[in-house]
């Protein structure tokens, strides 16, 4: 189904609507006072409550919706540029690789961060971002209402919920990209304005923009990392009665890029080397942003479509015996999906490596219950049950170009001859399972209230997580041809794998804050956190195979923070330190008997996290963060095949672990640095409305993408910044935007290494790219 023209009607009724009906312009203006404009209260719900940002016992981000829209925040990626801290080396829909405060994605392993939409937990990232009313970002673990995958933090993208008047509007943005986008959303009040019994607010997004990399063997909108995608969804509210509120949500996404969408880049290193051309390639020029793929013509493109239907529950009880009063909370829904993932990663013509992975069946149902106390006793407390469901089926096709040699077989043997083999890899009907359940409760206890202590408050939670994953293969198959007379042969013919494992771990957290004043907090927490392990074979030496679990890894955090507003609310400051001991680091190994993911590692991650708003005027606007992060291994013997000498270093030498000791490396993706700025200011003139330049920045530090302290896994530090200038009529009716974004366009910065290429240690390629410079203009209208 295509939606182009849905897209195109809805923009059109916004640019041509009415001015007669309510305007967002409408709502009450700020608190101007005589120190600046004080700073309107931001509600978040990551404690699975409503609770001012400014009181939450934890480090919590969050950006309104109109801060993203300001700032053209669509993904994670675009996202991570406004979280120091957080870094984003890859979005791939289930399989995106987020970090926070050092934590980040194991390969092959469920992701530190719990992703969210509208509360449910999906485990990806979502659609793209539009027309919501907040983004927040939780770091560090919440072991009670946040147990599995939230060792690093939790993420939750909240649509913006029907207003109770009529309302509509729309966007179109242009840039030197070939970018086209259209995005519109329309408000109902179905029983009128004022009437809250049923609303709904329906959105679309049309959006089209040729790539990050200059692929030489095709058009420029199948350019690698293209956009080609759109979605229409619908948001119904109702309220029933004074204590039982509905909300009902749907969405069709769509994305179809052109060409090999995902291409990694050989490094100038490798491209220099002449192994590209040993492998049947043509040669490549210096410029990392050149590819030569054609890796569609052999898969097809790669798509992404699903459906999601969601939806919440809120019923009010009062006055039950022995509770009083309290909410009963439910949240849940399914997503069903299809996409296929076609990837090229020596980013040439040649099949070095290259393939599909097809998923035709991936169902996810998540649901949560929660029980909520509404009392003024000083004890407040909140019980849940939550349930996490699913399935994938996919099939996947690999082709990989390598050299042969005797010591490919004898351990010892020379690496001459050798000669170019082709290898065919085949894996059908891989079925996985994976499934969770846990219950959670938190109490949170008034000492004024119920000791009449100085206000403080107390809380304990405690959660427990049961987690299983099953992997079924029916068929894994791998033939090798050398091009000589023996032609193909087969070297692996497995069938009907199974591998599964299961955990059950309780997590929780207890701690303490102080309001010392009325703007003013102290808190501390301890909390432990859970990542649960994995499912897999191990293969023997002896050729037999035994079930091979990897256990969790668990993190203890200690954290204490500082929140607190000056000049009247006009400048807000939050403060936060924290100790993590990390253990059971799931590490990939090359051991004797294969390639495996164990528990390998430990560390030690200790930080420090601010973040402040300023509006010193009615027309000035400030807001950034600055992070610290010391995070580095304990003790870890690695394995890295990118390394050519595999000589044991000092305190590696017989160990079960690698050759390479990276004891004190940095972890991955964990800059020790890094800083983010925003800011705006506005001029009214008068009767012809109001102009504002901006500016949003970020400076991050060095860091490692894989964790092994290699050199070629070095990310250098780097700014990116993006400015604008709007013009907005006198009553926000309409905005017309230039803008410059990625200014210091550089080709040089990508997040994610893979090495080695055929085997060649030294070789590597990139990708994870950060995008080029991009120039345009939008217009916004609404009413």
């Amino acid at each position: 189904m295509k939606y182009s023209n849905t897209m195109r009607s809805l923009v059109a009724t916004a640019i041509i609507a009415s001015p007669t009906v309510h305007s967002e312009a409408d709502s009450p203006l700020p608190t101007v006072t005589e120190r600046g404009l004080a700073i309107e209260e931001v509600v978040v719900t990551v404690s699975k409550r409503s609770e001012s940002l400014q009181e939450v016992m934890g480090s919590v981000s969050a950006y309104s919706g109109e801060t993203l829209a300001q700032n053209n925040i669509q993904d994670f990626k675009t996202l991570a540029d406004l979280v120091p801290g957080m870094v984003v080396q890859r979005e791939d829909g289930g399989s995106d690789e987020v970090a926070i405060r050092g934590i980040s994605r194991t390969r092959n392993g469920p992701s530190p961060v719990a992703f969210h939409v509208n509360d449910v937990f999906i485990a990806m990232r979502g659609e793209p971002y539009y027309d919501l009313s907040a983004v927040e970002i939780l770091r560090g673990p919440s072991g009670t209402v946040f147990g599995r995958n939230a060792t690093a933090g939790a993420i939750n993208a909240k649509w913006r919920k029907p207003d109770p008047e009529w309302g509509f509007g729309g966007d179109a943005r242009y840039s030197d990209r070939d970018e086209e986008q259209l995005r519109a959303y329309i408000n109902i009040p179905f029983f009128g304005d004022g009437d809250e019994r049923l609303l709904g607010r329906f959105a679309a997004i049309k959006r089209r923009r040729d790539g990050t990399l200059d692929n030489t063997l095709t058009e420029s909108d199948a350019d690698p990392g293209n956009i080609d995608d759109n979605f229409v969804r619908a948001y119904f509210t109702s309220e029933v009665s004074d204590s039982l509120r509905l909300g009902l949500r749907a969405i069709r996404y769509e994305g179809n890029p052109k060409g090999t969408n995902s291409v990694s880049s050989p490094s100038l290193a490798t491209r220099r080397s002449g192994i590209l051309e040993e492998l049947g390639a043509e040669p490549l020029p210096d410029d990392l942003r050149i590819v030569r793929s054609n890796t569609h013509e052999t898969f097809g493109n790669s798509f992404d479509k699903y459906t999601r239907i969601d939806g919440d529950l809120n019923w009010s009880f009062a006055g039950l015996p022995a509770l009083g009063d309290i909410d009963i909370v439910f949240v849940g829904g399914e997503q069903r999906r299809d996409h296929a993932s076609v990837f090229d990663v020596d980013g040439t013509e040649a099949p070095i490596l290259e393939g599909i992975t097809r998923t035709s069946d991936d169902i996810r149902q998540s649901a949560e219950l929660r029980f909520v106390s509404q009392n003024d006793s000083g004890i407040d407390w909140l019980a849940g049950l939550f349930w996490f469901d699913s399935t994938q089926t996919r099939d996947r096709d690999f082709l990989a170009r390598n050299f042969l040699k005797p010591s490919t077989f004898i351990p010892g043997a020379p690496d001459e001859p050798q000669i170019i083999a082709n290898f065919i890899v085949t894996g059908r009907d891989e079925q996985i399972l994976d499934r969770s359940e846990a219950v959670f409760a938190n109490v949170n206890l008034n000492m004024a209230t119920l000791l009449g202590w100085p206000n403080i408050e107390l809380t304990v939670g405690l959660r427990h997580n049961r987690d299983s994953f099953t992997q079924k293969v029916g068929l894994f198959h791998v033939a090798a041809d050398t091009g000589t007379l023996l032609g193909s042969a087969p070297i692996v013919d497995q069938r009907d794998i199974y591998q599964f494992a299961d955990f059950s771990e309780n997590t929780g957290e207890v701690g303490g804050r102080w309001f010392y004043s009325d703007d003013t907090m102290l808190y501390a927490k301890y909390a432990r956190g859970y990542k649960p392990g994995l499912a897999q074979l191990k293969e023997e030496p002896n050729g037999t195979t035994s079930q091979n679990p990897v256990d969790p890894e668990i993190l203890y955090a200690w954290e204490a923070g500082w929140k607190t507003s000056f000049f009247d609310n006009s400048l807000q400051l939050n403060l936060a330190g924290f100790m993590y001991d990390y253990t059971g680091l799931q590490v990939s190994q090359v051991t004797a008997a294969g390639v495996i993911t164990d528990n390998a590692a430990a560390a030690t991650i200790n930080g420090l996290e601010l973040d402040f708003k300023w509006s010193p005027t009615q027309e000035l606007r400030i807001q950034g963060g600055f992070a610290w992060t010391d995070a580095r291994y304990d003790e870890y013997c690695a394995n890295d095949e990118g390394r050519a000498d595999k000589t044991p270093q000092p305190g590696c030498e017989g160990t079960e672990g690698g050759p390479f000791n990276v004891s004190g490396e940095r972890l991955t993706a964990a800059p020790e640095f890094s800083t983010v700025l925003l800011a705006s200011y506005r001029f009214d003139l008068g009767e012809f409305g109001s102009l504002t330049p901006s500016i949003k920045t970020n400076w991050v530090d060095w860091m490692d993408r894989r964790g092994l302290g290699n050199e070629n896994d070095r990310v250098e530090s780097h700014t990116n910044s993006d400015v604008r200038l709007t013009w907005e009529s006198l009553h926000g009716r309409f905005k017309v935007e230039a803008f410059v974004e990625n200014i210091e366009d550089h080709d040089d910065i990508f997040f994610v290494t893979f090495t080695p290429l055929a085997s060649t240690p030294g070789t590597y390629t990139l990708s994870g790219e950060l995008p080029p410079r991009i120039y345009g203009v939008s217009l916004e209208m609404f009413f």
